[in-house]
């Protein structure tokens, strides 16, 4: 492998680790609530009707 190569594929591999890595410690340090947004004034994807 050329030394453009290697390059390159030592920035690849720092992306893709680093974007897991820096996503895991962001949903860590800052987890996802089951709350409903205040916003979030409608009711049909919370409490599903079925009618037969």
């Amino acid at each position: 492998m050329s030394a453009l190569a290697l390059v390159m594929m030592i920035v690849a591999i720092l992306i893709i680790w680093g974007g897991l890595v820096f996503s895991t410690v962001f949903l860590v340090t800052h987890p996802l609530s089951s709350e409903y947004h205040p916003l979030d004034d409608h009711e049909y994807d919370r409490y599903p009707e079925y009618e037969i």
